[in-house]
């Protein structure tokens, strides 16, 4: 079930401020953060809304006929904001708050709601090489949950995949890779996330997560497009581990994904982005019987102030 939901962690704009021959940023931002470091004494702030939908199960890598959920969504509001500390290190914060995390059965209906976890992350300039145009960037952080207590509705517990967040400490590590060709408005991107979830107090351990996402980024110059426009598609990976309760295993739990995201994002004068993006799984693997990821939509808001 909590596999329709790996698209929480949210995929971001882009932030290409691109001029007609070459690029005048060596900040964009992509997948759930910005890829290098901020100028110093710069903020950014990225907010993002995000839907989901499902409605099948898959066994493997095959559809099954088993049908306990008719139908799961969830809307998702996400924030990131970054700001230059020194020229090479750039402190970021980035939370969300679940509107719903709702599955519909036959008669009933399951919901939760609420804040994700709050993640807190210093990020490194690695690599700067201007004359090939070459950059990386790291960066590590810690997973800190609002509530330890597990969600109740009416009472009751929310079961484990519509909870808002793990209710428990983890931790991130995040590299990403730029490479661009500035007299063609292209850029390439590389990104790679892992996280690593402790148990909560409930005895749950969520497993470990893994995304790996390559990145194609196309500046439109053409006389006859107006405006500052640029397209991006995006492959993505995703490997998640096997939950635990009590130290068990549970079965029906963890996968491997793999998505296209192709986005659309309009730059407005050089320092706010508006961004749309759609996830579309091409293949998935469960362990077990899961319900699986249908399709996603994304959009997201990305403005840069010089304090």
């Amino acid at each position: 079930m909590r596999y329709c939901y790996i698209f929480l962690v949210l995929i971001s704009v882009f932030h290409d401020n691109l001029t007609a021959q070459c690029f005048s940023s060596l900040n964009p931002v992509g997948g759930i953060s910005n890829l290098l470091v901020l100028e110093k004494n710069t903020l950014r702030l990225i907010v993002s809304y995000n839907y989901g939908i499902s409605n099948e199960y898959f066994e493997g890598h095959k559809k099954s006929d088993y049908s306990l959920i008719k139908r799961a969504d969830y809307n998702y509001a996400g924030t990131i904001i970054a700001y230059g500390v020194f020229n090479k290190i750039t402190l970021e914060a980035e939370t969300g708050y679940f509107l719903n995390k709702t599955y519909k059965l036959e008669s009933s209906t399951n919901t939760g709601y609420g804040f994700n976890n709050f993640i807190v992350s210093p990020k490194f300039s690695l690599i700067t090489n201007y004359d090939k145009r070459f950059f990386m960037s790291g960066s590590t952080g810690i997973k800190i949950p609002f509530s330890r207590e597990l969600q109740k509705v009416d009472g009751v517990e929310v079961p484990h995949e519509l909870q808002p967040s793990t209710h428990a400490m983890g931790y991130v590590v995040q590299a990403f890779i730029v490479k661009e060709n500035s007299f063609k408005g292209i850029r390439y991107f590389l990104v790679a996330r892992g996280e690593y979830n402790y148990k909560n107090k409930a005895g749950y351990k969520y497993g470990n997560f893994l995304s790996v996402s390559a990145y194609l980024s196309k500046h439109l110059m053409y006389n006859w497009i107006k405006g500052d426009w640029t397209t991006i598609l995006q492959l993505r990976n995703e490997f998640r581990g096997k939950d635990n309760i009590n130290d068990r295993i549970v079965e029906s739990t963890g996968g491997y994904s793999l998505l296209i995201m192709p986005q659309i994002n309009y730059t407005i004068k050089e320092r706010w982005n508006i961004s749309l993006m759609g996830n579309i799984p091409v293949y998935q693997y469960f362990n077990g019987i899961q319900l699986a990821a249908k399709f996603g939509l994304i959009l997201n808001f990305a403005g840069d102030f010089s304090l």
